[in-house]
């Protein structure tokens, strides 16, 4: 379930160096959160989503779980450019 593909991708913008971002999976979520997520924002939103993202890998929670929170995370940040409705 880890590596399952959303139905929609969701396009955020990261600030310099990385640029837009099309995150399709829990997998790609949790890699931007722990790898590509500016450093500064350690928001709530942020660490929830990434909270959630693990436990679907330990099988607590859904892909769609994942993805709402990472919404949520990128929405709060400010970096999301297009959601695609599931």
């Amino acid at each position: 379930m880890y590596d399952m593909k959303w139905q929609a991708p969701i396009v955020i913008v990261l600030p310099f160096p990385d640029g837009p971002q099309r995150i399709g999976s829990v997998r790609e979520a949790a890699d931007c959160l722990m790898d590509r997520w500016p450093e500064p924002d350690c928001s709530f939103e942020r660490d929830e989503a990434l909270r959630i993202c693990l436990e679907v890998f330990e099988g607590g929670a859904s892909p769609q779980q994942a993805r709402e929170a990472f919404l949520a995370a990128a929405r709060a940040a400010g970096y999301v450019t297009t959601v695609q409705p599931m």
